[in-house]
């Protein structure tokens, strides 16, 4: 007996099913915190800059062939050909650590400026220690070299715990930042509690900074040097420039279980034209688009048009990458190695793939790599 011809819109539909099946069982992974949690030797962690930027290290993963080489920062060119775009992130960094007291106490505290909130009336997203001392309507001061006071008031709470503060002045805006930065001191390490240890603000800038608005170092940037960025150029590689100002939020450790419970704090952006014009260039043949940080991927990844292309933009961005996120723009990716349960790892196995990632940070840790804030390098083809 002849059997029935399907029509084949139902075969359509059954293959469909079977697929999204597929995908489903294979991609829809639940990673949870733990998966991306590892130990890092502490012996492994420096904690201060480089005096000679060639001495740092570069692991080099190629997704094509799951291959893992091993060179130096210098050697970043070799990866890179005419008409490739190469992304930096020219966030310049302020001093946002302040040093005050209590006006009615005489309390030592610390203030941690985030970002600011409402230019005209000077008031600023702030973290404070010691935090259970600080209550709203608390008048804080602060002092210069010339036992000036500079005063705020603590005028509200933040639904991630810091607090808002209103700073009486009445200096002009840019005089008021130039007073704020005299003031301040900057911190050097956004792994540990921001309280402990400060450095030089000329060794946490990149040589390409340019915009400031940045409460931390944009670490991957500072591998750059003016050689290795003319070997580049020579090369005829296009740099193009966008901004994200970076807040502690970008390094922080994920406290949920569940990834998807993970709420990044906004952070802002801007995407000018001209780095679009290179970017989507690239796209178009097909060339590499490396982004310079994390930062710089999620400021990319946050833009993206109906057609998988870049648009400008000026905008905040909450975005957390994490697998099976699919890039649109980013194809290569300079990056640090990073600590275990940050934000950092989920998007970076995002990228690489978990099981590629896991086996390059295990491999790392065994050929002593630096870590963290002033370690080696890891580039992502």
């Amino acid at each position: 007996m002849k059997k029935p011809t399907k029509n084949p819109k139902t075969i359509n539909k059954i293959k469909a099913k079977k697929d999204s099946y597929n995908i489903s069982k294979h991609i829809l992974i639940n990673f949870k915190t733990s998966d991306f949690n590892f130990t890092v030797p502490k012996k492994l962690i420096p904690n201060k800059p480089r005096l000679d930027n060639e001495k740092v290290r570069l692991m080099v993963l190629n997704r094509d062939n799951m291959s893992i080489d091993h060179q130096y920062i210098y050697n970043f060119n070799n990866y890179f050909f005419h008409g490739d775009t190469i992304v930096f992130n020219n966030t310049k960094m302020y001093k946002s650590i302040l040093y005050g007291k209590k006006e009615k106490t005489g309390d030592n505290i610390q203030v941690y400026l985030l970002r600011e909130v409402n230019k005209k009336e000077k008031s600023w997203e702030v973290l404070v220690q010691p935090a259970r001392k600080i209550r709203i309507g608390n008048r804080l001061f602060f002092l210069d070299e010339n036992n000036e006071k500079m005063l705020a008031v603590v005028h509200d709470n933040t639904i991630s715990k810091g607090r808002i503060l209103k700073f009486n002045s009445d200096l002009p805006n840019k005089e008021f930042k130039r007073k704020i930065n005299h003031l301040g001191k900057i911190q050097s390490d956004i792994y540990t509690d921001f309280k402990n240890s400060f450095l030089d603000l000329s060794k946490m800038q990149t040589i390409y900074a340019k915009k400031a608005g940045s409460t931390s170092p944009h670490f991957p940037g500072l591998h750059f040097s003016k050689f290795l960025l003319k070997k580049l150029e020579l090369q005829g590689v296009n740099f193009s420039y966008i901004t994200l100002h970076l807040g502690t939020n970008t390094y922080e450790k994920i406290l949920v279980e569940d990834l998807q419970k993970h709420k990044m704090k906004e952070e802002y952006f801007n995407i000018p034209i001209n780095a679009c014009q290179l970017i989507n260039s690239s796209l178009k043949s097909q060339k590499k688009v490396c982004a310079v940080g994390t930062s710089t991927l999620r400021a990319l990844e946050s833009s993206v048009s109906t057609y998988n292309t870049l648009n400008p933009n000026k905008k905040w961005t909450n975005k957390f990458i994490y697998p099976y996120y699919k890039f649109n723009i980013v194809n290569s990716i300079l990056t640090n190695l990073h600590p275990p349960k940050s934000t950092l790892i989920p998007l970076l196995s995002a990228f690489a793939g978990y099981e590629f990632l896991m086996k390059a940070y295990d491999l790392a840790i065994k050929e002593k790599y630096k870590f963290y804030n002033f370690g080696d390098a890891m580039l992502i083809l």
